[in-house]
């Protein structure tokens, strides 16, 4: 049975990914691990595997499209959906301290092309894809897009770590998008506010660690971050909707024997 579950985090960016893995199965802890390369998907898919109590992600972070990732890369997540549940980490980021104004245009085309691929995969299978999604100061145009592709009726569709505008908080909530949240976003008021209006049964935890400094420490850096999370919100909305978070990533997971 569940006790944790980490909806965003960076695994294979670990010092002992494999290590880190096996010690949340011990913890009774499940991983939705997001890559931001194909190529590092694969590099994670293959040292992860066997592990039931992850989940590996085929991601192409929207900072990547400065250049260091092209048009191959973009071809080869395209071809991994379909075969894959989960992708992420993806989205779009319209911060200028992040990712230069010049990419803007190119992060719409791929985040667009990503979409239509993966609600296409959906419509195809019983299960869902699930998207881990990255959306700075761009969530309007997430939501235009999942919507524009069918994401929102077709997949599961995980805004991780919102902190938009509160409009755009409510446009996706309306539109049945599930949030991701942790300790940083609700160390903030904007977070502990935004807690309070999403949904219970949209609710996940995650970590996006490592941190600087977190890689060597593993599990415990995990554990930690997550029960701060879960402290923190279950003071804010009490310990049965913790709870609920866990039974949501549960039944996004799949069973796992974690």
């Amino acid at each position: 049975m569940l006790r944790h579950s980490d909806m965003h985090v960076h695994l294979d960016q670990f010092a002992d990914p494999g290590g880190t893995a096996d010690a949340a199965a011990a913890a009774h802890t499940a991983l939705l691990a997001v890559t931001t390369t194909p190529a590092g998907f694969r590099a994670a898919d293959g040292l992860l595997a066997g592990r039931s109590n992850v989940r590996v992600a085929a991601g192409l972070h929207p900072w990547w499209l400065d250049g260091r990732c092209g048009e191959d890369d973009v071809r080869a997540l395209e071809g991994i959906i379909g075969t894959r549940r989960f992708i992420g980490e993806i989205g779009l980021d319209f911060l200028e301290k992040h990712a230069a104004r010049s990419t803007w245009e190119r992060q719409k085309e791929v985040f667009g092309r990503i979409c239509a691929a993966a609600s296409a995969a959906s419509a195809e299978c019983r299960s869902p894809t699930v998207l881990s999604i990255h959306a700075v100061r761009a969530s309007e145009t997430v939501l235009d897009i999942l919507s524009e592709t069918g994401c929102l009726e077709r997949c599961i569709c995980i805004l991780h770590w919102f902190s938009d505008s509160s409009e755009n908080l409510w446009r996706a909530i309306r539109a049945g998008c599930w949030f991701s949240v942790g300790a940083r976003s609700l160390a903030t008021g904007k977070g502990r506010e935004y807690i309070k209006l999403i949904p219970h049964d949209r609710l996940l935890f995650e970590t996006d660690m490592p941190w600087p400094g977190d890689a060597e420490r593993g599990y415990a850096a995990i554990h930690g971050s997550l029960a701060q999370a879960e402290s923190a919100a279950a003071a804010i909305i009490g310990a049965d909707a913790v709870q609920k978070a866990q039974e949501n990533a549960a039944f996004i997971l799949g069973e796992t024997d974690a």
